[in-house]
């Protein structure tokens, strides 16, 4: 058995495996139509093939799992139940972790550093519904940073590699991934303004309901391009969401372009959880990295989100640790997306409006968390 091709996980599952017993994994290969005839020899039972992510989704034993390890033409075998808690705990946090509601249906922008065909968004249908790339204008889709994968990962990845336990806000949000950031996760703002302006050119033609804008820069005053962008799209219908930085904890740290008064701007805090899997409210803090409002003379953020110590999709088909407002603010572009799944005919002061409402306060500065951390109590569907 060659250890360095299973994730810890399956190979922890593994190792205790009884001989006659199968359990689910992934197969990803390194020589598809190869893998799969042995496969097909060896009378492996094939659940699924995905071949724009070289991978077979495939119920074996501990034996067979130990022969694959072995293959060249095999990459990586991952698990398919593991069992975690960091997003599990996000979710909890949120009330949005019994709810029925998916995010279905709803096509979300996410203005980043592009992404990668991670199984969490392509595993039982491909829900990267189009890419732009505005830094390298490359035709295929890329992350060479990884923050756009992440960010994508915590609102709309369904988990498939992880049993669940790393799903999104809304695992079945459809994603619309615009690569403006380079691979240093920098930006001027041309390349910013170039892809606000593709979604307010074809938001309706493709029924985009929300942008995600995980990035900030220094506010330019009241005519700020950025700011400016971001607004226009949310007066054309568009719901953006954009993170409020990680320059705290000095005040009027606002970046841009949060600073609107109109857009979500998502602050971060910290639930310091008890252990892996449980947390509990009275400990919860705003993050110390989180900037601060006021801007404009007008508090900021609106609100805050988990955003500390986040797993997320990887580069890799895996998943790492994030931390930071960039974390928080797709958790936010779920929720609005589980809003909207509820009722596409709200507009984006309407949906701000109802994820206001549903809101709890930490400290009561709103100049620090707004109107606080929302939970999402939901009739969940039928």
């Amino acid at each position: 058995m060659n250890r360095q091709k299973i994730d810890n996980c399956l190979l922890a599952i593994v190792q205790t495996l009884e001989n006659d017993k199968k359990i689910d994994c992934i197969v990803k290969a390194n020589d598809y139509q190869r893998l799969k005839n042995i496969l097909l020899h060896k009378k492996v039972e094939i659940k699924h093939e995905y071949l724009f992510i070289k991978s077979f989704a495939i119920s074996t034993n501990r034996q067979t799992i130990s022969l694959l390890s072995n293959l060249s033409q095999v990459s990586k075998i991952f698990s398919v139940s593991t069992a975690s808690a960091l997003m599990n705990v996000a979710k909890k946090i949120l009330s949005v972790d019994n709810c029925n509601l998916t995010g279905k249906g709803i096509n979300i922008a996410f203005i980043d550093t592009g992404i990668n065909r991670h199984a969490d968004f392509c595993l039982g249908e491909n829900r990267i519904l189009y890419f732009k790339d505005f830094i390298s204008n490359k035709n295929h889709c890329y992350d060479d940073n990884g923050h756009g994968t992440f960010v994508a990962g915590v609102c709309s990845g369904n988990g498939s590699l992880s049993g669940g336990a790393y799903s999104g806000i809304a695992p079945q949000s459809n994603i619309f991934s615009l690569k403006a950031l380079s691979k240093k996760g920098e930006a001027g703002a041309d390349k910013i303004l170039r892809a606000m302006e593709w979604v307010y050119d074809n938001h309706k033609k493709y029924d985009i309901k929300i942008v995600c804008m995980s990035f900030g820069s220094e506010p330019l005053g009241f005519n700020d391009p950025i700011m400016s962008g971001a607004e226009a799209l949310w007066q054309d219908g568009v719901v953006v969401v954009a993170a409020a930085g990680n320059s705290g904890p000095e005040y009027q740290t606002i970046k841009s372009p949060g600073v609107s008064s109109k857009i979500i701007t998502v602050g971060g805090f910290d639930d310091n959880r008890i252990d892996s899997d449980n947390f509990n409210e009275k400990f919860f803090e705003v993050a110390s990295f989180s900037s601060r409002g006021p801007s404009f003379n007008r508090f900021k953020p609106d609100l805050i989100a988990p955003s500390v110590d986040i797993t997320s999709c990887g580069l890799n088909n895996d998943y790492v640790k994030l931390s930071g407002t960039s974390v928080a603010t797709p958790m936010i572009a779920g929720l609005c997306a589980l809003i909207l799944e509820e009722n596409k005919l709200l507009n984006p002061s309407q949906v701000k409006s109802k994820i206001l409402s549903l809101c709890k306060p930490v400290c009561f500065n709103k100049n620090l968390e707004g109107y606080g951390y929302p939970q999402y109590k939901i009739k969940s569907k039928t």
